[in-house]
């Protein structure tokens, strides 16, 4: 799993080439990530208003819900959030690097939808053998009856396609890009966006002192879907893997805390406790085997 400058990937990152200096990068995903506080703290306090406006404590109540983020109205509201990056970028790489948001998909500027499905089947068809065993073997809590689950269904895959699209064209398209463009090492344009990755999952808050381990664990599937990217010169199977995994995560089984909103089932765990270590391990398992599998299957279809 150690990447290099292939023909592919050369083809991927041409579009930065010109516009690759260290400073327009560093200033680009600070613009991002400001547009993006911005946008929540405005529809923070947007919210908040209207809230005391309609009944008192209203606002609060609504806030503190969102922080929590584990009833349905909270995940969509934090899914929603997460999707504001896109146009955020959109701004950047018009007004900042003067190309289209459709360079970081890859050469022909369009998600390749057969590279996301196999991405995405794989890890799909993993987490059913898995969601066999764990539901047997494992305390899970039915969140919410089925009808309702169902209701919102297509709304949550709509916002975790774009949830898991914004990180996407953000730390695999345009990071992995602009510093491929600019440095040979992969150490810096396959680790560093992976780092960084991580490193914005950090909530000791709510992990405690599984917080570095959650880090840890995300940087590592942060570097699988550099990977994907740089093997490929497509951002298409890092978009489907991603999807997948976040699709079992969110919607399926999830432990009980941020974005488990729409979950129909959870898990009883404390996210504290020495046991989530064990179920991140098992999840960060079969992500490298559905990685590998994939990897396997598109060597022989020669793609």
């Amino acid at each position: 799993m150690f990447p290099h400058l292939s023909p592919a990937f050369l083809a991927y990152i041409a579009p930065a080439q010109e516009r690759s200096q260290i400073w327009r990068t560093i200033l680009g995903l600070a613009l991002v990530f400001a547009l993006f506080l911005l946008t929540t703290l405005s529809l923070g306090i947007g919210t908040a208003f209207l809230g005391e406006y309609i009944q008192p404590g209203l606002g609060q109540n609504l806030m503190r819900e969102v922080e929590e983020g584990r009833t349905i109205f909270a995940t969509v509201a934090s899914l929603a959030l997460i999707a504001t990056m896109i146009p955020a970028l959109w701004l950047v790489l018009r007004f900042l690097h003067k190309r289209s948001l459709h360079t970081l998909l890859g050469p022909t500027g369009n998600i390749n939808w057969r590279l996301w499905r196999g991405a995405a089947s794989i890890i799909l068809a993993l987490a059913a053998i898995d969601a066999t065993t764990t539901f047997f073997a494992a305390e899970l809590i039915q969140q919410m009856p089925l009808a309702r689950w169902l209701t919102w269904l297509v709304p949550a895959l709509i916002l975790l396609f774009l949830q898991t699209t914004a990180e996407e064209l953000v730390f695999r398209g345009y990071l992995q890009q602009q510093l491929a463009a600019r440095f040979k090492s992969r150490w810096i344009w396959w680790l560093l966006p992976s780092v960084l990755f991580g490193l914005a999952h950090f909530n000791p808050t709510l992990f405690g002192g599984n917080a570095w381990i959650v880090v840890a664990i995300t940087t590592l599937t942060g570097l699988i879907l550099a990977d994907v990217t740089a093997r490929f010169g497509s951002l298409s199977p890092a978009m489907g893997l991603h999807f997948a995994n976040n699709l079992v995560v969110m919607l399926f089984m999830n432990s009980p805390g941020q974005l488990s909103g729409m979950s129909f089932y959870l898990y009883d765990i404390d996210l504290q406790s020495p046991q989530l270590k064990t179920a991140m391990l098992i999840s960060l398992a079969s992500m490298l085997f559905g990685y590998g599998i994939f990897m396997l299957i598109m060597r022989r279809r020669r793609l």
